[in-house]
This record gives structure tokens, C-alpha cells and sequence, in this order.
């Protein structure tokens, strides 16, 4: 009863201060699949929408002068003209509209169900463990609840995710070659779609405002 669902269909708490007009990001989460009676979850977090730019000239030319009408139009909203003779719609005067960024984080898994693979659709970073290898084959996956660097490359491939951050490498990934090694084996599952990383503790990965916008044949690891 303490719970509050929005109309995306995820549960709200009512002293949730991420809700309402000053909302800044959407935070959601689902669950992975990891190992039996082992319950783990993944996280997305994307901004609200920016707001995008007023073409003043057109705004003025379809009887908008500027008011706080263009902060209604930049954020959406259609605003009736100023002699109340029509509607101007935000299609016809924004440009430069961009796009909310999304963070995605995945927590020890060893398969995505769809409703968080769908979650993270269009990351512009996602990071995704690295704990095997692919010549540990399909079975170890299975009995260690841990996913492989192929695998984490062709999952950023399916799902349009931008930059690929590999983390949760086993015990073994020490040094130069072996790590090399597993940013090759990401490379060799996601063909090239996406910008591909070793993560550490206390990285931080600058998003531009728009998201990332990579030309996919020029794409190249880190």
C-alpha cells in the first residue's frame, strides 16, 4: 500500500523526490539472472528529456513572441499563440533536440532476462561483466553464474549501447596481455558497434550533452 505506480508500469514510493515537475532522472531497475536462490538486479538511470533550442524567428512568425511560453514549448508542451487564434506546437519552432542520456549497470549475471535487456536499449554506456572466457565454455556459465567477455561485446551490439565498460574480471586477469586478451574477446562479439573498455574503481566516463553520437565503422577500443 506504501507503493505508488507510475504510468511506465514501475513502483513508486510515495516520498520518492525524484517525482514531479522538477523530476531529473528515471531511475529503474530489474532483476538478472545470476544463480539459483542468488538474487541480483540491474540498474538504468537516463535523464529527463533536455529541453531544446527555440527558433525564435519561427516562434515569433507563428505569434509566439517571447514569454514563458518558449519554456512550455522547449519542454514539449504546445502553448496557444498570443491572440488566442491557434495552437503553435513544439515540432514547429524547437531545433537542436537532444536525445537523454542512459547509464546502465549490470550486476553479476549469467543471463539478461528481456525486461532488463530491454532496459538497456540505447545506453550510451553500459557496464557489463567480464568474469570468463569464451573457451570456458557455455557449461561454466551455467554453474558459476558469471558471464564472459564475448558475450558482454555481443550483448552492447544487440542492445545499441555506445560504450561498453567490462568489469568483474576473474582472478587471473592480471596484467598487460591478459587484459588485452579480454578487450579482444569483447571486440570479436560485438563487430565493432560500440567503444569498448576495461573499467576500474573510481572511473568516470564523461557523457556529452546529447549522448554519445560514435560513427559505428570508426568505433575502437580502449
Amino acid at each position: 500500500d506504501s507503493q505508488v505506480v507510475g504510468r511506465d508500469g514501475f513502483a513508486r514510493l510515495p516520498n520518492d523526490t525524484n517525482l514531479g515537475t522538477d523530476r531529473r532522472l528515471h531511475i529503474k531497475a530489474a532483476e538478472l539472472d545470476h544463480l539459483s536462490g542468488v538474487q541480483t538486479f540491474g540498474y538504468v538511470v537516463e535523464e529527463q528529456p533536455p529541453p531544446g533550442t527555440i527558433d525564435k524567428d519561427k516562434a515569433v512568425a507563428l505569434g509566439v513572441k517571447p514569454s514563458k511560453k518558449y519554456g512550455l514549448l522547449k519542454c514539449g508542451i504546445s502553448v496557444p499563440n498570443d491572440d488566442g487564434t491557434g495552437e503553435v506546437h513544439p515540432s514547429q519552432v524547437l531545433c537542436n533536440v537532444f536525445r537523454p542520456r542512459k547509464f546502465s549497470l549490470l550486476a553479476d549475471h549469467r543471463r539478461v532476462p528481456p525486461p532488463m535487456a530491454r532496459l538497456c536499449t540505447n545506453s550510451d554506456v553500459v557496464v557489463h561483466e567480464a568474469t570468463l572466457s569464451k573457451k570456458d565454455g557455455v557449461d561454466r556459465i551455467k554453474t558459476r553464474g558469471h558471464q564472459n567477455a564475448f558475450n558482454a561485446g555481443r550483448f552492447a551490439q544487440m542492445l545499441g549501447c555506445k560504450v561498453l565498460a567490462l568489469n568483474h574480471f576473474g582472478g587471473l586477469a592480471f596484467g598487460k596481455s591478459l587484459m588485452t586478451d579480454i578487450l579482444s574477446e569483447a571486440r570479436g562479439g560485438n563487430r565493432g558497434a560500440s567503444q569498448i573498455m576495461a573499467a576500474y574503481d573510481f572511473m568516470e566516463i564523461g557523457v556529452p550533452r546529447g549522448g554519445f553520437n560514435f560513427d559505428k565503422k570508426e568505433s575502437s577500443d580502449k
